[in-house]
């Protein structure tokens, strides 16, 4: 039986703007909690930001904008792609979750978690104020 990724996807889901600090994106997946969030401005997609990008800026949270630390053009699937397509990406790519579009439109995210899948560059637990 195949399954499609709109079956395990999360739908409602959280974003940052490109103007908002890596601060915000970090209050964010923490309250989440969520390892990345899709980057929207004017109702598209326009990146994505993880964990792994904050701890880049860990000194500089407050005053770094999402858009500085983001993956631009990030890599998408489909409501309508197989789960299998969405794990295969996820590999070739080395990317822990990918935003799920129907048209042009962002609906959902599917994760690593989401397919059973490990993280791709596992990370130990890191609480943004605990900056190192």
């Amino acid at each position: 039986m195949i399954q499609l990724v709109e079956v395990v996807m999360t739908r409602i889901v959280v974003t940052v703007r490109p103007a908002d600090t890596l601060a915000t994106a970090a209050s964010k997946m923490k309250a989440g909690p969520f390892r990345r969030l899709p980057v929207v401005e004017a109702d598209q997609l326009v990146g994505i930001v993880s964990e792994f990008d904050l701890r880049r800026y860990a000194d500089a949270l407050d005053s770094t904008p999402v858009e500085t630390a983001m993956t631009r053009h990030p890599i998408t699937v489909m409501t309508s792609d197989t789960l299998e397509h969405a794990a295969a990406l996820m590999r070739q790519r080395k990317v822990g979750a990918l935003p799920v579009m129907r048209g042009t439109k962002l609906v959902g995210i599917v994760a690593a978690k989401d397919l059973m899948m490990p993280e791709p560059r596992p990370l130990p637990e890191w609480d943004p104020r605990n900056r190192r």
